[in-house]
């Protein structure tokens, strides 16, 4: 999936959006926004706890300072920052440009050079670690519409059954599926209960796992956790079809 993040206007609520001009954004006001503490749950790029970075506003030559702990992966290698191609874009070793990110202050997603996608969420202050990955609202995370309760197996990132098989979900109700993996990013269809669909990839976030589901003529994120009337916590799709 192509994308075309660029510098938005607003210093109240600075973003990375789809189209907008960038000239209304300093750097310094780029910078200022987006520096602070970030965190990412995808076990990919972990080690020993979830991978946390701090992108610092101090620059030196044509990037800005980074701080990392638990980083693993493509991430191990991280030592700074930038604004590459108009994008948020985390350096390691010899300039080699790592991840591409678009979002917003408290949450930004993009493509990591080599393959695959990435969540971070920026950390409130005194935010503890969390090492084992997002926690459920309740004890019960129903599947679907229905009065039972998942399994452990149904909450699992769908995975090829086989050889040269595609990894597919079954859609256990009526989803929305965005063109980045988080809540606020435009909603590109809707997809009906009952529906199987291939999955390309998935990463995890604070709010459970989110993958890349093929439909038809599109594909786009559909985020695995959801909650009815504000309150009920439900599974909305399940691995294989």
């Amino acid at each position: 999936m192509s994308r075309s993040w660029v510098l938005a206007a607003s210093l109240a609520g600075a973003t990375l959006m789809f189209g907008h001009p960038a000239a209304a954004q300093t750097e310094a006001d780029f910078v200022a926004a987006f520096a602070g503490d970030w965190q990412t749950l995808d076990p990919a790029y972990s080690d020993g706890g979830a991978c946390r970075i701090s992108l610092e506003p101090s620059k030196t030559a044509d990037r800005y300072a980074l701080t990392a702990d638990h980083c693993g992966g493509t991430f191990s290698t991280l030592q700074g920052w930038g604004i590459v191609d108009n994008q948020l874009g985390l350096i390691g070793a010899d300039n080699a440009i790592l991840a591409r990110l678009g979002g917003n202050q408290t949450r930004m997603s993009g493509d990591v050079t080599g393959g695959g996608n990435v969540v971070f969420e920026r950390l409130p202050a005194n935010a503890q670690t969390a090492a084992n990955g997002p926690a459920l609202a309740a004890d019960c995370l129903y599947y679907g519409y229905t009065a039972s309760c998942s399994l452990p197996a149904d909450r699992e990132r769908p995975t090829p059954a086989g050889a040269e098989q595609a990894a597919k979900a079954s859609v256990l109700v009526r989803l929305n599926a965005r063109s980045e993996a988080r809540p606020d990013a435009p909603i590109v269809a809707t997809i009906p209960a009952n529906t199987c669909v291939v999955i390309e990839e998935c990463t995890t976030a604070s709010d459970g796992n989110w993958c890349r589901a093929k439909v038809s003529t599109y594909t786009a994120w559909i985020r695995q956790q959801a909650v009815r009337s504000n309150r009920w916590p439900v599974l909305t799709y399940a691995p294989g079809c």
